[in-house]
C-alpha cells in the first residue's frame, strides 16, 4: 500500500510538471502575425543575427528571430532618407548641389564621387542614394529637404515614430557610424513598407544600372550600379522573386539587407541584420523568401487573418494601415505582451485565450494537484 501511495503521488507530480514545456514550444499567433519557428528548428535557414519576415500587404509579421533586438543599421538607413525626399519634394527635376559638408565623408565610405559645387537633379540623387549607396548623396538630399543635416535627422526620427518604429534612432541620413543610432529588423520593415507605397521608390530599388547625366565637372554620363546583387541578372545571387531592396555594411553593423519580394500573389518584406559576410545576407534572404511563401500559403485561406488586419474605420482614416499595436513602446527584445483579440474574428485561441493543447495541459496540471492533495489527505488520516 505504501508503494501504491508513492506511485500515485509521483503520477500527480508528473501531470503537474511534465506538461510545462508545452507552453514554450507551441506555435503562436501574436499581434504581429503567425510564427512557426518550431517547424524549422532542425536545420538553421540563416546566419544573420536578426531576421524578420513581414507580409507587405497586411504589415503583420510572419516570422522573426531577434526581430525586435536593437542593431546598427548601416546604409539601410538610406531607405528613410529616400522616403522623406519623396514625401517632401514635389519637383524632382530641381537642382541638387553638393556642399563642402556633403562631400566631406570618410575615405572608407561608399560614394558616387561627387565634387563640391557639382550639381545633378534630385531624381538622380535618389538613384545615387539607393543604387551605389552614395553617402555624400544622402547628405546632399538631407540638406536639400531640411536646409541642414541635423534638422533632417530630427525629421527622420519623427517620421520613424509616426510609423511605429519606436526602437529606431537615426543620427545621420546615411547610416555611417555614430553614437546612439539603432534600429530593429521590425522597424526597418515598417519603414520599407511605407517607402514601397511610392511607385517611384519601387522603380528605383528595382533598377540594376542607371546613368547620371553629364555635369559641369563631368562631360560624360556616369553609370551607377545597384549594390544589391539579387536584382542584377548576371549575378549568381540573382533571385527572380526579389523586386528590390537596400544593402548596408559597417564594421559595427556588419552586413544588413532589407528586401521587397513577390512570390505568386504574395508580397513580403524581409530584413536581415548583422550577417558576417555579404553572401549570407543574400543566402539568408533567399531562404526566408521560401519560408515566407510556405507560411503564407498555410494561412492565406484564413479569412480571419485578413479581417484581423483591417483598420477600425471609427478610429482611423480609410486606407491607413494599423502598422503596430499601441502596446509597443520603449526598448524591447521581443513581441510585446498580448493584449488579447479584440476584433471578434476567428483567430487561434492563443490570441486573447488559450489553445487546445494548452487547455489539455491546464487540465492535466489540475488533475495532478487533485491527486497529490488526495494522497496527502489519505496519508494524514492514516498516520496522524
Amino acid at each position: 500500500m505504501k508503494c501504491a501511495r508513492v506511485l500515485i503521488i509521483l503520477l500527480g507530480l508528473i501531470l503537474m510538471l511534465g506538461v510545462v514545456p508545452v507552453f514554450g514550444d507551441y506555435p503562436y499567433l501574436s499581434l504581429y502575425g503567425h510564427v512557426y519557428e518550431e517547424e524549422y528548428e532542425e536545420e538553421p535557414l540563416y546566419v544573420s543575427a536578426s531576421v524578420l519576415i513581414m507580409d507587405a500587404e497586411t504589415g503583420l509579421v510572419l516570422y522573426e528571430n531577434n526581430g525586435f533586438a536593437r542593431r546598427y543599421p548601416a546604409s539601410i538607413t538610406k531607405v528613410m532618407t529616400a522616403l522623406l525626399v519623396l514625401e517632401h519634394v514635389e519637383d524632382l527635376t530641381q537642382t541638387l548641389t553638393f556642399s563642402a559638408n556633403a562631400v566631406a565623408i570618410p575615405d572608407y565610405a561608399s560614394r558616387m564621387w561627387m565634387a563640391e559645387g557639382e550639381s545633378i537633379t534630385v531624381l538622380e540623387g535618389l538613384y545615387g542614394n539607393m543604387l551605389p549607396s552614395g553617402n555624400e548623396v544622402a547628405r546632399a538630399l538631407a540638406e536639400f529637404v531640411s536646409g541642414n543635416v541635423p534638422d533632417f535627422v530630427d525629421l527622420m526620427n519623427r517620421r520613424a515614430e509616426e510609423l511605429g518604429a519606436y526602437n529606431t534612432r537615426f543620427v545621420n541620413p546615411c547610416g555611417l557610424p555614430g553614437d546612439g543610432q539603432f534600429v530593429t529588423a521590425y522597424d526597418v520593415a515598417l519603414i520599407m513598407r511605407e517607402a514601397i507605397r511610392h511607385p517611384l521608390f519601387v522603380e528605383i530599388i528595382s533598377t540594376p544600372y542607371f546613368d547620371i547625366a553629364p555635369t559641369q565637372f563631368n562631360e560624360e554620363a556616369r553609370e551607377i550600379r545597384n549594390t544589391n546583387r539579387m536584382i542584377r541578372p548576371a549575378m549568381p545571387e540573382f533571385n527572380e522573386y526579389v523586386i528590390g531592396g537596400k544593402t548596408g555594411f559597417t564594421n559595427a553593423a556588419q552586413h544588413t539587407l532589407v528586401t521587397y519580394a513577390r512570390r505568386g500573389e504574395f508580397t513580403f518584406i524581409i530584413t536581415t541584420l548583422y550577417a558576417p559576410h555579404w553572401r549570407y545576407t543574400y543566402a539568408d534572404t533567399a531562404a526566408l523568401i521560401g519560408l515566407a511563401y510556405d507560411i503564407i500559403k498555410e494561412i492565406a485561406s484564413d479569412e480571419a487573418y485578413y479581417e484581423y488586419t483591417e483598420p477600425d474605420a471609427g478610429e482611423q482614416d480609410a486606407g491607413e494601415p494599423n502598422d503596430q499595436p499601441e502596446s509597443v513602446g520603449g526598448p524591447i527584445e521581443g513581441p510585446p505582451a498580448d493584449d488579447g483579440n479584440e476584433t471578434g474574428t476567428d483567430t487561434p485561441a492563443s490570441v486573447g485565450g488559450i489553445s487546445d493543447i494548452e487547455a489539455i495541459a491546464v487540465a492535466s496540471m489540475s488533475l495532478g494537484v487533485v491527486i497529490v492533495a488526495i494522497s496527502f489527505i489519505w496519508w494524514f488520516k492514516k498516520y496522524i
